[in-house]
């Protein structure tokens, strides 16, 4: 159920951070990590060079590094924008360094921007690049020609651009769903598309503006850049299979052009988010305490260490069954959850369940005291989560 998971964006488009790389190499047998510019100073600002290398060294994780970042050139004549897409990469600055040509002197010279300077800087590029492959998006290692060019004929499609941006303009912060009424005309030139639309943007930016911290504007360049976002996750699930973290405007893009593609990775993130809730109540996410700072990486890693058993138990998990369900058989020899009546079963495992409702609290408490109090002979998977993983992040060591 759990074998595999490519990390590229959250859910809110924004860089992973270490606390959901945490979440995924607790869950998951392997996990790779989609790496680009920004993703890679975060954790090194967060871990520091030697716990990137550390997390770098893990054998469940893999990753490759990206130079490039892909976006929407627009180019305004008069009152007319054309918008075309493009891979951008940082190749030197003509002042202090000129034309660098290797991606070993980019990221050096990057790095040194960033504060990391002398052998340190050295070291660090020396064994990130001789772990984490260099790969690129205008390259033919995903798909031949690249995914600009495997991106370009979406702007043909009229009907999918039309979804698309219904899609983006729901899911961005401030929009709305514009209904199928929405409006969307396609000119392609020889200078790029001009899209025409009835979207209403200035109500959009309006409310973005006035959001905490403020949001930038929504542009039409904005949109596209998800679809070709889009284009470029379904390319890169595709090659790399398993389950894939995706932002929410990228993911209502996709479903509407392909409905079924994230379902399976959907019904892995509800699962996951449906467990915790359940089993340990009133306690923060495993990334939320990690990116918070009250729990740093490395002991995240000592935790890790001591969930093989966990990991174990989840590669074991039917696809088909739910992982709360299965938790709940697995923790009782005796079989006493058959023994609920079913009224109270079907309450307890159904995929609604609010954890603000007491009942909610109830049955945790059931799981957790009940259960913990009579270990059965044997391992159980509750002896991790509520011997170790409970009290991590509730803030005091487990035993």
């Amino acid at each position: 159920m759990f074998e595999h998971i490519v990390l590229r964006r959250t859910e809110t488009g924004l860089s992973i951070t270490p606390g959901q790389i945490a979440e995924a190499l607790l869950y998951y047998q392997r996990v790779h990590v989609f790496v680009d510019r920004l993703i890679l100073f975060d954790l090194i600002k967060k871990l520091g060079p030697d716990g990137t290398i550390s997390l770098l060294r893990r054998p469940e994780l893999s990753a490759v590094y990206c130079e490039e970042m892909l976006g929407t050139r627009t180019e305004s004549v008069g009152v007319t924008q054309y918008h075309s897409y493009v891979a951008i990469q940082l190749m030197g600055h003509e002042k202090d360094a000129g034309i660098l040509k290797s991606p070993h002197d980019r990221l050096q010279y990057e790095l040194n921007r960033q504060g990391l300077v002398g052998k340190d800087t050295k070291r660090f590029t020396r064994e990130f690049l001789d772990r984490v492959p260099v790969r690129k998006y205008s390259g033919d290692h995903y798909v031949k020609g690249g995914i600009i060019r495997a991106a370009e004929p979406d702007l043909s499609d009229t009907e999918y651009v039309k979804r698309a941006i219904r899609a983006a303009a729901t899911a961005t912060a401030g929009g709305y769903d514009p209904g199928e009424t929405l409006e969307v005309e396609l000119i392609k030139t020889d200078r790029g598309v001009v899209v025409f639309t009835d979207l209403d943007l200035d109500s959009i930016n309006q409310k973005r503006a006035k959001a905490v911290p403020p949001v930038e504007a929504l542009t039409i360049a904005n949109l596209l850049t998800s679809m070709l976002d889009a284009r470029a996750d379904l390319t890169l699930a595709s090659f790399y299979g398993g389950d894939f973290a995706t932002s929410d405007i990228t993911s209502g893009i996709i479903q509407a052009r392909f409905a079924e593609f994230l379902r399976r990775s959907k019904l892995n993130v509800d699962s996951r988010r449906q467990f915790t809730e359940v089993v340990l109540p009133d306690s923060p996410r495993l990334a939320e305490v990690i990116d918070s700072g009250e729990r740093s990486f490395d002991e995240f890693l000592n935790l890790l260490d001591k969930a093989q058993r966990f990991k174990d138990w989840l590669g074991t998990v039917n696809p088909d069954e739910n992982l709360l369900r299965t938790y709940l058989r697995d923790v009782s020899s005796k079989g006493w959850i058959e023994r609920l009546p079913a009224k109270s079963l079907r309450y307890l495992l159904t995929t609604g369940l609010d954890v603000t409702n007491p009942v909610a609290g109830l049955v945790s408490g059931f799981v957790d005291n009940f259960i913990v109090e009579k270990l059965f002979a044997g391992w159980r998977p509750n002896h991790f989560v509520s011997g170790k993983l409970g009290p991590f992040v509730k803030g005091h060591q487990g035993g």
